[in-house]
């Protein structure tokens, strides 16, 4: 992970058949006025090839504020999905999203906004994703881009997208948390009513006969055990004897019902109070490791590392109230 300036400028891409969801999702995030929650203050920008209104999709229509030159100098550029993902693209359009690429900006793409950045060239050889049900068609059109199927959202080269519909939001939420720090995004998901990080890939959303599996309340109610526990020396034998399944068994029913194996899990959960006792408390970067159960400074700074590519230290230096 890289870190960047703090988001204040963002750019909206407005095209003829854009989602009226994908654009309410940016505004909910970025155009409420949160500064009394400490969230923004933000600066949207809704930019179009013309200043005339464009049809949203099912309904409605929103008139841009800016032209396509009001990309220039955004801190993020995001580009909304559209009801037909391969409708034309303008050369126009083409041209200024890799002129901001290049600048540096971050381009983010909600759902099948991604088809429009692989239009203009931006997803060769790089990753991205879609909504599940376009996954085949974003690989067949372009087949030099490398579709990840299970994930909520892709970040690669300073270029995100994401999974269908709601998968925008949890990569507008990474976007806030990655330059802006965990408590922000935190306090901007308790406002939006949701998880702060949604579990698993969007594979568990894809229509398939449900398996049998353990009943999904055992396995809730060992989470809010181990996260009211996260400083005790608690690992996944522990969590499966709390569920009184075997380890193999516990192993399914929580990948089942979590999207992610218990010990990764666990490592990120721990990661997560890290990072916010290192943006809230003066706690030395020993009482940090200690408190988030990952043991030792050395450890801590290890898996931040690995996990975000920064330190401890550097990362408070960065987000610290």
């Amino acid at each position: 992970m890289r870190y960047f300036p703090a988001m204040r400028t963002i750019g909206v891409l407005l095209l003829p058949g854009t989602r009226v969801f994908d654009f309410a999702v940016v505004n909910e995030v970025w155009s409420v006025d949160r500064t009394p929650h400490e969230v923004g203050p933000f600066e949207v920008r809704l930019c179009g090839p013309a200043k005339r209104p464009v049809e949203l999709h099912p309904a409605g229509s929103v008139t841009p504020s800016h032209g396509l030159t009001g990309l220039t100098g955004c801190d993020l550029v995001v580009v909304l999905g559209r009801a037909d993902p391969r409708a034309d693209v303008p050369a126009t359009v083409r041209v200024a999203l890799r002129a901001v690429h290049a600048e540096g900006v971050t381009v983010a793409a909600l759902c099948s906004g991604a088809f429009t950045l692989a239009a203009a060239g931006l997803l060769d050889g790089r990753r991205a994703t879609t909504h599940w049900a376009l996954l085949d068609e974003l690989a067949s059109a372009y087949p030099t881009t490398t579709v990840e199927r299970d994930v909520l959202y892709t970040e690669h080269d300073g270029l995100l997208t994401s999974a269908g519909v709601v998968g925008g939001l949890d990569l507008c939420l990474h976007l806030v948390r990655r330059d802006l720090g965990i408590r922000v995004a935190n306090t901007l998901a308790r406002r939006l009513v949701m998880p702060a990080v949604r579990q698993g890939g969007q594979a568990q959303y894809v229509d398939a006969p449900v398996p049998a599996r353990p009943d999904r309340g055992d396995i809730a109610t060992t989470i809010d055990w181990a996260l009211s526990a996260l400083s005790d020396p608690i690992g996944v034998p522990e969590l499966a004897a709390r569920t009184q399944m075997s380890p193999r068994a516990f192993h399914r029913a929580f990948v089942a019902a979590v999207g992610d194996t218990p010990g990764r899990w666990l490592l990120l959960q721990r990661l997560r109070l890290a990072q916010l006792l290192l943006e809230t408390t003066p706690l030395s970067v020993e009482r940090v490791a200690t408190r988030s159960g990952l043991g030792t400074p050395a450890n801590l700074r290890r898996r931040m590392r690995a996990e975000f590519g920064t330190t401890p230290s550097t990362y408070r230096r960065t987000f610290a109230s």
